[in-house]
């Protein structure tokens, strides 16, 4: 009888996981229309760190084939579409693992889910700030030879361009794992003050392998931000148990008052 009960138990999660695995495919699909429709505006907003500094260093944005023009419009979709539709994956995800965590694990967990979406969007406006000024210094005179033609084509930039945003976003999520760890108890805040240099070859490391770009510049101007995230995951932590034990002992002072009436 109980393995009869554990195989329907099975089947229903099989049968919920197919569901919310559609819903996200959906999801998915619906924002590649969506980007594919406001394609002009994403394309605008992609380029417009790019083409103004390489037009100010006498450059030009070419096709390198007929079909390169759709290429760029599919890809960029694509990934819009993803983008867009990740709210609701993370939906979805959350509402498949969320009734098998006790209620103190969802109420932790709970905020995560908008704090990464906010720090995805945090980490793209960050990376939407550096790009131009990074593109300015890559033709600059001091690395762009006299006489040399620029001519940069449009697929490579573009996609250059969307992979330094997206390595902003994902590395902003560093508190996210962070603060999820720490709840999870699988780390502690005076583990991660007292492997503070750890830390920053860490952060190194994940920065040279994120980074779409294998200059010095983009290394430090990623890697110093996520360092400021690992310090500031430390005091939020920090600030957050001296709340929870305050939390704690007024509760234990409420039980004594309780179990010792006068």
């Amino acid at each position: 009888m109980v393995k009869e009960d554990e195989q329907i138990d099975l089947v229903e999660h099989l049968e919920e996981l197919r569901t919310r695995i559609i819903r996200g495919v959906l999801y998915v699909v619906l924002g590649f229309v969506a980007g594919w429709v406001f394609y002009p505006q994403i394309y605008a907003m992609l380029m417009a760190p790019l083409l103004n500094p390489v037009l100010r260093a006498g450059g030009h944005i070419r096709l390198g084939m007929i079909t390169e023009g759709l290429m760029t419009r599919f890809q960029v979709s694509a990934v819009a579409g993803i983008i867009i539709a990740l709210p609701g994956v993370l939906y979805e995800i959350w509402g498949f693992v969320s009734p098998g965590m006790t209620r103190d694990e969802r109420r932790a967990a709970a905020p995560l889910l908008p704090s990464a979406i906010g720090l995805f969007a945090a980490g793209v406006a960050v990376g939407y700030f550096i790009t131009p000024r990074f593109v300015t210094w890559m033709l600059s005179p001091a690395f762009v030879p006299k006489g040399t033609v620029i001519l940069l084509e449009l697929q490579r930039q573009i996609t250059l361009v969307a992979k330094m945003l997206l390595a902003f976003g994902l590395c902003f999520q560093l508190p996210i794992v962070l603060t999820f760890l720490i709840k999870a108890g699988v780390i502690s805040t005076d583990f991660l003050a007292a492997r503070r240099k750890e830390a920053v070859i860490g952060i190194l490391v994940i920065a040279a392998i994120v980074t779409p770009t294998w200059d010095v510049f983009m290394l430090a101007v990623l890697a110093v931000p996520m360092f400021a995230l690992y310090e500031g995951t430390i005091w939020y932590a920090r600030i957050a148990e001296r709340r929870e034990r305050a939390a704690a002992r007024l509760a234990a002072q409420a039980d004594d008052s309780d179990s010792h009436p006068r």
